[in-house]
């Protein structure tokens, strides 16, 4: 399912993309995780923004591009990546995934996907600048078109998604975390 925010020259406002990619999770049967009022940094909306913003769906290998994304094409402190490997659902989903996959499963998922990280690695290195990965609000009022323009982002074309290997993931390993 290709979505709208996918396209290169999208013309739908950051804000708009990310509501797309919220409805998507809905469609897809997975929780649209929100920030807690209190909280100073917005962390499930920059985690959202980097999925509209870079072309990214909700597949294992996606997400797998979508840290090299975050590494390679992002403005990112140390600090924020901290602040969101503590948020319990990700403590969770680690944990789901070390019991149910093994311990070897992120190494084996990037060795399968090493082609679509290149490609990441590749594109992030021709960006014209550094993605904001701490969202400015006034990002999400402007086209994807123009902040795809305006930082240098190339989303990846479908070929380029395609990993070495596919990775067999059942997402109901993660639906039930506790």
């Amino acid at each position: 399912m290709r979505l709208k925010y996918q396209s290169q020259d999208s013309t739908q406002t950051l804000g708009e993309a990310i509501e797309e990619y919220q409805r998507y999770l809905t469609y897809m049967g997975r929780n649209v995780l929100t920030d807690a009022v209190s909280d100073d940094d917005s962390i499930w909306l920059y985690h959202d923004a980097t999925h509209a913003i870079f072309g990214q769906d909700t597949t294992i290998e996606d997400e797998t591009a979508l840290d090299f994304w975050v590494l390679f094409g992002t403005s990112f402190s140390w600090r924020l990546l901290r602040k969101y490997q503590q948020v319990p659902e990700i403590g969770n989903l680690t944990k789901a995934l070390t019991l149910k996959m093994g311990i070897m499963f992120l190494p084996k998922l990037y060795w399968r996907n090493k082609s679509v990280i290149w490609s990441v690695i590749q594109h992030s290195r021709r960006m014209k600048k550094k993605w904001p990965l701490k969202l400015p609000p006034e990002l999400l009022s402007r086209t994807l078109k123009e902040l795809r323009e305006e930082y240098g982002i190339t989303v990846l074309t479908d070929k380029q998604k395609i990993p070495t290997r596919v990775t067999e993931f059942d997402y109901s390993v993660v639906s039930n975390m506790t």
